[in-house]
């Protein structure tokens, strides 16, 4: 006979190519599945993408430093990846989504403050991703001589992509992990030919001018570089992790989610955003700045333009399923009562309208790229120091119930359903994150007068959030976890 956990749980579905049918609810220990390595592809695929290229331009083409310093920063982004696996790691531990797992440190209505900005930064991900896969297929459309200037074309493009990037998302969770396997090995191998065809032409001596710098020397830039590169790998992803981990069984070894993690985001990272730091060598920056696919597109030689467009398509696609699934999911997390696949589908009408004004009105993509990032640090770095830091303090034990449970019967409750230490902690993070931001949008007084014009908000959150969150909080938090081990025992 079943028992009653059972039977509350007999409606989840996660087969591949069917519905899933869970959202952001707690996954039962019989219907546990799949391996650790599943994550490699999961990651692999998803970081593979066009973005890194972005992001990695500007290292050398717009912030003005060389090839190697440039290489050093994406080396060190591409270890983030290894900070990105203890976060993937709290998944099976919770069995749920990473924004209701953030419920037990800030409570079951507090956690709705940090989900309302990861859905926001994450419609903002799809929202970017969509338009470089657009330009993509217009770029691949001229390649093959079909139609691919003006609002027509562009605007068939726009639909393609749409099609591509939303199927799979609102299937769910199981088909995303075989849909990601299947593409990382098509996009392993056109990146093959398309560094082959660039890594002839690149200019190792490019070294530019002091006064290209764009902060006050070297460190400074340095710092702002990293900053910036840390914010699309790490930040980026932080907020996502768990919610493709939570199947795994509950034992799944730490270490094993932590290296599948590490190899599969870390090496396409590398691969990415190196290829960007190279082409910013070799590329004009304000035809990269206007269309970046294209400028790269026309740079390399004919024959790797069209796995290179292949690579920007499919690898977009495939980090637009993370984005456009987990986007549903922090919606679900602040307590909106909707199908998970109908919270998908909302998002992508949010982020048509998005991608429709960077497509048509937007006339510097590369600048609203930059400041998104910086805007989304500001509330996302914070966030991630809590909760990582409350993962520890806690020692991965959750009473997973209590995260869906908003009752005061929750051991979450804490003081009306809010952790007000941990909020307010939040809140001192993201003040001293928004005045250590250099960016085209805000620059803070703070960056020139005592950090040389440096961006220093990736080390500002964890840190001064870090700090202030464990002088103000860890004994109330140990003292809610003797709760959850009384009733877990």
């Amino acid at each position: 006979m079943a028992t009653a956990d059972e039977l509350r749980h007999t409606a989840q579905v996660d087969e591949a190519f069917r519905l899933e049918t869970e959202g952001n609810g707690i996954i039962a220990e019989h219907r546990r599945h799949g391996m650790p390595r599943e994550l490699f592809y999961v990651w692999f695929a998803a970081v593979l993408t066009f973005t890194g290229v972005v992001t990695g331009q500007l290292f050398t083409g717009v912030f003005g430093l060389n090839v190697w310093e440039s290489l050093l920063i994406v080396l060190l982004c591409s270890i983030s990846f290894a900070a990105l696996g203890l976060y993937v790691a709290t998944g099976p531990r919770a069995g749920t989504v990473t924004l209701t797992i953030s419920r037990a440190a800030f409570g079951v209505h507090g956690g709705k403050i940090p989900a309302f900005f990861s859905w926001f930064t994450a419609v903002g991900w799809e929202s970017v991703t969509m338009v470089l896969t657009v330009w993509a297929m217009l770029s691949l459309a001229q390649y093959v001589g079909l139609p691919s200037t003006g609002v027509g074309p562009t605007l068939v493009a726009l639909v393609i992509t749409l099609f591509l990037t939303y199927l799979v998302p609102i299937l769910g969770h199981a088909t995303l992990v075989v849909m990601q396997r299947v593409l990382a090995i098509v996009l392993a191998a056109c990146t093959v030919l398309v560094l082959f065809a660039v890594l002839p032409d690149v200019k190792w001596n490019f070294n530019p001018p002091a006064s290209a710098l764009a902060a006050h020397g070297v460190f400074p830039t340095f710092l702002l570089a990293l900053s910036v590169g840390l914010a699309s790998t790490f930040y980026g992803w932080a907020n996502f992790a768990a919610d493709y981990s939570r199947y795994l069984p509950k034992d799944t070894k730490t270490s094993r989610m932590v290296w599948a993690t590490f190899l599969g985001g870390g090496l396409a990272n590398f691969i990415m955003m190196g290829l960007g730091v190279v082409l910013g060598t070799i590329i004009n920056a304000k035809a990269f700045s206007e269309n970046p696919v294209m400028a790269i597109a026309k740079a390399i030689p004919e024959w790797a333009a069209i796995p290179f467009l292949i690579v920007v398509v499919l690898g977009d696609v495939c980090a637009n399923y993370l984005n456009a699934y987990s986007s549903g999911m922090s919606f679900l997390s602040m307590g909106i009562r909707l199908k998970r696949h109908f919270a998908v589908a909302l998002d992508g009408a949010i982020c048509t309208a998005i991608g429709i004004y960077a497509l048509f009105f937007s006339n510097n993509f590369v600048d609203f790229f930059e400041n998104f990032l910086d805007l989304m640090i500001t509330v996302m770095g914070p966030w991630a120091a809590i909760y990582i830091v409350h993962h520890f303090v806690v020692r991965g034990r959750y009473a997973a119930d209590d995260l869906v449970d908003t009752s005061p019967s929750s051991v979450y409750w804490y003081n009306g359903g809010f952790n007000w230490r941990a909020i307010l902690a939040f809140v001192v993070g993201a003040v001293a994150t928004f005045l250590s931001v250099n960016s085209a949008l805000w620059q803070s007084p703070l960056t020139n007068g005592w950090f040389g014009g440096a961006d220093v908000s990736a080390y500002a959150a964890p840190i001064v959030t870090g700090i202030v969150y464990l002088l103000i909080s860890p004994r109330r938090e140990r003292a809610n976890h003797r709760k959850v081990e009384a009733k877990a025992s």
